[in-house]
């Protein structure tokens, strides 16, 4: 009979990969190699050669090229033989071969199951700690819980699969020896799954709290809150808040990175310390806050009583804006009362907003004033020019005909409803959400429709409006045409005759006559020497470096009923 030697050797080659094509080639060479020797009245042994097969197969799978080495090429090179003697015909070495590579698989198999499940154990408690680090037995509970407990079931047959191991010597018979042995590998088998499944657990466990950083981050805007007001109320001073930032720093900085548990371990003390460090220092910022809003309403008040109510009442203009200082003073004066009452009240955060609310109005008061004051000195400067030329005859000994001329002059400029140029508004600046200012009022389509042009506005007002960030509400402010002068006077002067335009002159309020005068405190018409033209000195490139009013979003539509 032909040897078939060579073509058996490319399968069991020592530390050849027994692919599932190659294994299903040996497994076909064997059933026709037995059906070739019972055709011939011999029995080949089959069963022995499959067993050694797969106690091979299965030495492998348990990691034995890399724990048993020996046992296993051992047992290779012994199923190599077998077959040889299958091709020779020698039946009862291919018998004896076949058990003694059996037996050697097995032995590779029980030197390398124990060392193969604790590999995998170990990664699935490096797996679960891991996830722990990141909390997940807080953020992902149900999967995290899964792992532990898999690894718990993993143990279990682990130990069981040890006792079994450690017992089968002491069976009496082979075939109770091989049972009690072959049971011991499907208990590893079975752990090392566990162990498998509970890493796979843990990992997505990890994933899960992972996903969850961001949000475990916002959720510590009460800690930065009670630290800024606490560093707020201590001015700075308190070096518990600068200790206690820091710890909530270096927590954040371990959620990010990862390290979620150790992160969140300290955030609980933080915020309790952090909340201790406002009550800490509330008391003492509150009455601080209380004494200084009544410092401020008593300077307001000061600077408000010092006018000559004479002066106040020669305009009409003049009554609006003190009446209006005084109702400013009076909401100053509530807040302080209330203020008061709720620090007596230990209701410390209320009183420290009333207190500031107080302080607020009061500066607002004391720029009213201010403004007032400056219109008032304007006017009696004008007025005793006036005074000075009827003295001298100038006004008196005017040549009629040069009267005319004038009389002509001025009758060709326009003038509003309101009693301003045309083109010209008054605008009464509104207590609504979202507040005026200068951009937004610019920004309404019955003035320019865009915000862009607010310092015209303010160019125009300049007498009245000391800071672009800070107009206040019932304030009259001169809105000029979108071209063209933004000093009153100078438009008067500078106007001829144009088209008649239909757009409203903008009333200060609804029972209000129109204003004697200018809101800029000048007289109509007056003398070029009194005209108020823009700087053209080095204070002009001061004044346009101004910081510039905030603006928003220019894309946000005003709503038309809350302008005037």
């Amino acid at each position: 009979m032909r040897s078939d030697h060579n073509f058996i050797l490319p399968f069991l080659k020592p530390g050849a990969a027994m692919k599932s094509t190659q294994r299903k080639i040996l497994s076909s060479f064997i059933i026709l190699l037995a059906g070739f020797f019972i055709s011939c009245g011999a029995e080949l042994p089959i069963q022995e050669l499959s067993d050694a097969k797969n106690s091979i197969t299965r030495a492998k799978s348990a990691g034995a090229e890399k724990y048993a080495p020996a046992e296993l090429e051992e047992a290779r090179k012994n199923l190599l033989t077998a077959h040889q003697k299958a091709s020779e015909e020698n039946l009862t070495e291919t018998k004896k071969s076949a058990l003694y590579a059996r037996a050697k698989a097995l032995d590779a198999s029980e030197k390398s199951f124990p060392f193969a499940v604790d590999e995998v154990r170990k990664e699935s408690s490096v797996a679960i700690e891991s996830a722990e680090e990141a909390y997940a037995s807080q953020l992902a509970s149900e999967p995290y819980n899964t792992s532990v407990q898999l690894r718990k079931e993993g143990d279990a047959l682990r130990e069981t699969a040890d006792r079994t191991l450690e017992s089968y010597p002491k069976e009496s018979g082979d075939d109770g020896k091989l049972r009690m042995r072959l049971a011991a590998f499907d208990q590893y088998e079975a752990s090392r799954q566990k162990y498998a499944d509970s890493k796979k657990a843990a990992d997505e466990s990890k994933v899960l709290a992972l996903s969850q950083k961001q949000q475990l981050i916002d959720s510590l805007a009460d800690i930065e809150k009670n630290l800024n007001d606490a560093d707020k109320y201590a001015e700075g001073k308190d070096p518990e808040v600068s200790e206690t930032r820091n710890r909530l720093e270096s927590a954040k900085a371990k959620i990010e990175e990862g390290r979620i548990r150790d992160g969140y371990s300290e955030i609980d003390d933080i915020r309790k310390k952090s909340g201790e460090l406002v009550a800490k220092n509330i008391k003492a910022y509150a009455e601080k806050q209380k004494e200084l809003a009544k410092q401020s309403v008593a300077s307001a008040t000061t600077k408000l009583a010092s006018f000559d109510r004479n002066k106040i009442n020669a305009s009409r203009d003049f009554q609006v804006s003190y009446q209006r200082a005084e109702e400013n003073l009076k909401a100053a004066e509530e807040s302080r009362v209330s203020a008061e009452d709720l620090y007596t009240s230990e209701k410390y955060e209320d009183s420290i907003s009333r207190s500031e609310e107080a302080i607020r109005l009061s500066r607002i008061v004391v720029d009213q004033a201010i403004e007032l004051a400056e219109r008032i000195e304007r006017k009696m400067a004008s007025d005793s020019v006036a005074g000075r030329d009827t003295k001298t005859g100038t006004d008196g000994q005017k040549d009629p005909k040069n009267q005319s001329a004038t009389d002509g002059k001025n009758s060709s400029t326009k003038v509003g409803k309101d009693g301003l140029p045309e083109g010209w508004k008054r605008y009464v600046v509104r207590k609504k959400v979202p507040a005026d200012c200068l951009w937004r009022i610019a920004k309404d389509k019955r003035h320019y429709g865009t915000a862009k042009l607010w310092r015209r506005i303010y160019e125009a007002n300049r007498n009245k409006i000391r800071n672009p960030n800070l107009i206040y509400p019932k304030q009259v402010l001169l809105i000029p045409p979108k071209k063209g002068p933004t000093q009153l006077n100078k438009a008067q002067d500078s106007r001829k005759k144009k088209p008649a335009t239909t757009e409203e002159v903008e009333a200060i309020e609804a029972d209000q006559k129109p204003a004697e005068e200018s809101e800029s405190g000048d007289v109509d018409n007056k003398k070029k020497a009194e005209t108020m033209t823009p700087p053209t000195t080095e204070d002009e490139s001061a004044e346009n470096d101004e910081i510039t009013p905030e603006e928003e979003n220019e894309g946000e539509e005003e709503n038309p009923e809350n302008l005037q």
